[in-house]
């Protein structure tokens, strides 16, 4: 439904508990934060009405926007900005420019706060929802592949819902860290070290081919029959032949195999 609303690292994710660099207090976090790098431009992650474009206490330059997706009703909230592109009561388009990344507010550097209610904001944040639950994010993609690659089963799609969330506190358990479901700095290390060591493991397991098993492999490339990859054209069944027939008699087998494979073509 929802897309990312600007380019930029993920520097501080939604949590029950994080301490605020600006005042130090260990307070909720209600949003995700995505850092400078990246193009400044800030869009609406849905089509929607502009409820609000003005200062908001210690978010600065803000936009919210009021959407209605399927029936249900969702605000999404902009923090932080630099400029404001968009008016009170506009309509405006999913990926719109609503404005430009900045430091304005209670804020130690440029980023976009960005935060999602269902079904609308008010003082205090008590309808605030996970928008990493609602959106598509590459760091989330690679870290489903990299939980996948450990055996956990999940989809790999970009967005960090419950089975991910479920997926990241029992890999934090496995390794005694704090359960919450976040990949902060430790966990994102521990993941990264365990993915490292399961590759290196799967590459250990690969079988090692002979001289002749490897010369059978090259001509089947050679001649087209497999790639090497292509499990349709799987050249394993060419490593079984016995090592004892001399290549020649191979090499013909397996040009006899590409004329059958050619008369089957349209």
């Amino acid at each position: 439904m929802f897309i990312r609303p600007c380019e930029g690292t993920i520097t501080s994710r939604f949590s029950p508990l994080r301490k605020n660099p600006v005042t130090g207090e260990w307070k909720a976090h209600k949003g995700v934060d995505f850092g400078k790098n990246g193009s400044p431009i800030i869009k609406a992650s849905e089509k929607g009405i502009v409820k609000r474009a003005e200062v908001i206490g210690g978010y600065g330059n803000t936009v919210i926007l009021t959407h209605i997706v399927n029936g249900k009703k969702y605000e999404t909230l902009y923090a932080h900005l630099k400029s404001i592109s968009a008016k009170e009561g506009q309509a405006v388009k999913q990926g719109e420019q609503i404005g430009i990344k900045g430091t304005t507010g209670n804020s130690t550097g440029v980023h976009l706060h960005f935060e999602m209610h269902i079904p609308t904001y008010s003082e205090g944040q008590p309808n605030a929802v996970n928008p990493l639950h609602y959106i598509i994010v590459p760091e989330v993609e690679e870290i489903q592949k990299m939980l996948v690659m450990l055996n956990y089963r999940l989809n790999v799609d970009g967005i960090e819902g419950p089975v991910t969330e479920a997926a990241i506190k029992s890999f934090q358990e496995t390794k005694g860290l704090a359960t919450d479901g976040i990949v902060g700095a430790n966990t994102l290390e521990a993941l990264k070290n365990e993915f490292a060591l399961k590759k290196e493991e799967l590459r250990m397991a690969v079988p090692k081919l002979t001289a002749g098993q490897e010369a059978i492999r090259q001509e089947a490339m050679r001649l087209k029959i497999t790639d090497g990859n292509d499990s349709f054209k799987n050249v394993n069944q060419y490593y079984a032949w016995e090592i004892a027939v001399p290549i020649a008699q191979k090499v013909e087998e397996l040009e006899k195999r590409i004329l059958e494979l050619e008369k089957k073509l349209p």
